[in-house]
Formats: structure tokens, sequence, C-alpha cells
């Protein structure tokens, strides 16, 4: 134990937390009134979504590019040395959006950056990690992510309460969000400086077929994600609910999803992908499907915390699982990241035409329809291995 213990909190491993942190932080901090930002300088329900979609297209085509190249040349560090250089720039231009056609703009910029960051980050974990720790090691990532995500929630509470105090209108309030996230991700720029370039080799792992019913989860997870956008602009709407109650509603569900996320890695490493899926994917399905016949505050709360613990926690998961089933892993996770991001562009884009057209609590019923297509998505991953087990020799 104290030996696994050394090896998950290893220096280089510390350190490629730590670049998921900071980054959640520095880009978590503005997102959540994003779409009501959008909606101020005249986006529609659509455009919200199509804001979200934007940013995870590019991501997604970036995603796939990155991958091939860390294959084929190894290097790492200076992908997300350039992403957090021109992340910190575009996001001080958001600043000065007076129109949602430059915000589009800089989303789009802003994921190619997160298409240069985040792939090359969650390669090198597994590159630093052991195969018998790796599933929890990229759930720390997560984590620390997460913890950067709750960290933003408390700032962007403290920052929107002072600047009410001082007298400042809902637009000027968010342009100090802006500001602030500016200067986190400069920090975070400056940090990854010092972080040391991955040598390990990715060994060559054994031949198979690529885990093709794992990226199609992935883009159903990826579609639910970008609905996040979307059920922001709900809450605020149906329920009334202003930023700062937004904010710290977020700041629960975070703390909420952390421990989850580690139960379930932990239980991955332990019993395998398949058993600790069940625990994410039937949760997420029901969950989904309540919202939109929810239409007191408190239960939505309640399946809306459900729904976000397993869109978190299958993430360290599946990049676990494709890091160690093919031998070329950049383009694994890559691929993972493209289906994922390609996912959470139609995931707006459905939730934006749904939420314009349709009356009341059922609004969200984008959640409810995608989510009914994990169900397809999860039989077909469970069919190889129910041949697979139907096969074996049986004793006489």
């Amino acid at each position: 134990m104290k030996q696994f213990k050394h090896e998950l909190l290893r220096k280089n491993l510390l350190f490629l937390y730590s670049i998921a942190g900071v980054g959640a932080l520095g880009l978590g901090l503005f997102r959540p009134i994003l779409p009501i930002f959008a909606r101020r300088v005249g986006a529609s329900g659509f455009e919200v979504g199509l804001l979200t979609s934007g940013y995870m297209f590019a991501r997604a085509i970036i995603s796939i590019i990155i991958g091939k190249s860390i294959d084929l040349s190894g290097r790492k560090k200076i992908f997300i040395e350039f992403g957090f250089f021109f992340v910190f720039i575009i996001t001080f231009g958001l600043l000065f959006v007076k129109s949602y056609h430059f915000l589009f703009l800089l989303r789009l910029l802003q994921g190619i950056c997160a298409g240069l960051i985040w792939p090359s980050a969650q390669i090198m974990v597994v590159d630093e990690a052991g195969v018998s720790y790796r599933t929890r090691a990229l759930s720390l990532y997560q984590i620390t992510g997460k913890i950067g995500f709750l960290l933003s929630r408390v700032i962007l509470s403290l920052v929107l309460l002072a600047t009410a105090f001082i007298g400042l209108d809902e637009i000027g309030s968010f342009r100090i969000v802006f500001l602030v996230s500016t200067i986190i991700l400069f920090l975070g720029f400056t940090g990854i400086l010092v972080i040391p370039e991955s040598r390990k080799k990715i060994k060559e792992r054994r031949k198979g077929k690529p885990p093709y019913s794992m990226f199609f989860l992935a883009f159903i997870f990826g579609a639910l994600i970008g609905l996040n956008s979307i059920s922001l602009v709900y809450i605020n709407e149906q329920f009334d609910i202003t930023p700062l109650g937004i904010a710290i509603l977020l700041l629960c569900v975070d703390l909420m999803t952390i421990l989850w996320i580690y139960i379930t890695s932990y239980l991955t490493d332990h019993i395998g992908t398949k058993k600790s899926l069940w625990l994410i994917i039937v949760p997420c399905i029901v969950s989904s499907i309540m919202l939109p016949f929810t239409p007191y505050f408190i239960m939505f709360v309640i399946f809306y915390i459900a729904l976000k613990m397993s869109i978190s926690s299958f993430m360290p998961i599946s990049r676990s699982y494709t890091s160690g089933v093919y031998n070329e892993v950049g383009i694994n996770i890559g691929i993972l990241n493209m289906m994922s991001n390609l996912g959470a562009v139609v995931g707006p884009i459905l939730g934006g035409l749904i939420y314009d057209s349709l009356p009341g609590e059922f609004k969200i019923a984008g959640y409810s329809i995608i989510a009914l297509f994990l169900i397809p998505s999860f039989a077909m991953f469970l069919y190889p291995h129910f041949v697979r087990r139907n096969n074996r020799p049986r004793p006489i």
C-alpha cells in the first residue's frame, strides 16, 4: 500500500494533476456565466447551444490530430505549452465582446487550445502511471480538475458578490470574471514551463481491434456533457436562480462528484470496466429521463446531481480502458476525445432546439432523448464479453 501511494503521487504525476486543476480553475471560472452572458448579447437558446458545439467541434478536430502526432513524435509538453499560452490571450479577448458572433469566434479558438492541452496531458498520465493503478491515476487527474472547478465556483461567487457590492451591473461583473480567469490562466502558463517532458516511450501493447463500442459511448456521454450550458440557462430561467445561486449549486455538485469519481475508478481497477459501467450508465439513464418530470427545484437538484456524478465518472474509466486495449495509445486517446467532443457538438444543438421548441419542464428533455441512446451503445460494449463467455469450453 505504501509503495502504491508513492507511485500514484510521484512528482511527474503531481505536475500533471496540477495542469488539470489550474486549467479547470481558469476556464471553469467563467463557464457558468457564459450561457447567460451569451443571452445578454443577443443569443437565442439554439445559439447558446451552438456556442458549446463550436467549441467542442474545434476541440474534436485538434484532438485526433494531436493524438496521431504524439504517436509519431512522442512529444507532448510542447502542445500543452502552446495551448495554455494562446488560451490566456483569447480569454482576455472576452473582456471586449459586445456581439454574439465575436463571442462565438473566441469560443472556437478556445476549443483549438483545449484540443492541444487535454489529450496531451491525458497521454502523459497514461505514460507515467502503472497498469495496476492507471484508472486511479486518471481519476486523480479528473478529480484535481474537479477541485479546480470547485474552487472556481467559490471564486466566482466571491467575485459576483464583490462586484454587486460596489454597484457594477451584470455585464460589468461578468467582465471582471473574465479578467480574473485571464490572470489565472497566465499563472498556469508560467507554471507549465517548469514541468518536465515525459521521456517515457509508449510501450507496445497487444494488438487487437480498436475499442469502437467505447468510442460510441464516449460520443453519447459527450452529448450529455455538452448540454451543460442548456441546463444552466434552464435553471436560471425555469427556477429563477441567479448566477450566484447557480455557482453555489455547481459547487455542491462538484463536491458530490469528486468522491464518486474515485470510488468508481477504484472499483474499475479491481472488478473491471464492464461491472463498473453498470454503476454509471443505469443511474445516468434514470436521472436523465426523470429531469423533465420534476417541476420542483429540490427534486430536480437530486436527479441533476446523480446525472452529473454518472457523467463525470465515465471519463477516467473510458480513458484507462482505451489506453490498454490497442497498441496506439495516442490515437486511441485522440479518437476518444474526438468522439466525446463531437458528441458535445451534437448535444447542445439538439438541446437548444428542444429548449426553444418545447414548453415548461420539457425544455430540458434533451437529456432524456440523448440518454436513451446509451442503451444500444452499452449493449454493443457488452456483446463481445457475452459472446466470449458463452464460447468458453464447459467442463464435461
